[in-house]
């Protein structure tokens, strides 16, 4: 049996120049999407998408933050079967909540790369 699967796709740095083709195609396939934020110049990338704001307003430490949108997205996953989570820059560099999903055994989680804040730094 699959266990429920939480796709995770980067927003890039900033401007839309920065999200991939492959990251667009990923999106447009997901039935059910999320964002880690809408505060973010491509969040507009991901129509329909429950962000998570509120969870950074309400909760008392980022430690709460992370497991509160570990857990809703796994309960998600495990209703639909398959998520989408997108998060701004690369889900690779500094992103807690996806290394809470990585580590989290109920569910798959499957990461496509991105560009990160840092290749923008090194190229300048």
């Amino acid at each position: 049996m699959t266990r429920p699967r939480v796709v995770v796709v980067g927003l890039g740095p900033g401007d839309d120049e920065f999200v991939t083709a492959h990251t667009l195609s990923v999106i447009a396939g997901a039935a059910h999407r999320f964002l880690r934020t809408a505060r973010h110049p491509s969040a507009r990338l991901v129509p329909g998408a429950t962000t998570f704001d509120e969870v950074y307003e309400r909760a008392d430490t980022f430690a709460d933050v992370y497991a509160q949108i570990t857990d809703r997205l796994v309960a998600a996953a495990v209703e639909h079967g398959e998520v989408l989570y997108a998060v701004p820059g690369s889900p690779l560099v500094l992103e807690r909540s996806v290394r809470a999903l990585r580590a989290d055994p109920r569910i798959e989680c499957v990461v496509h790369p991105a560009m990160s804040f840092l290749d923008v730094a090194y190229a300048r």
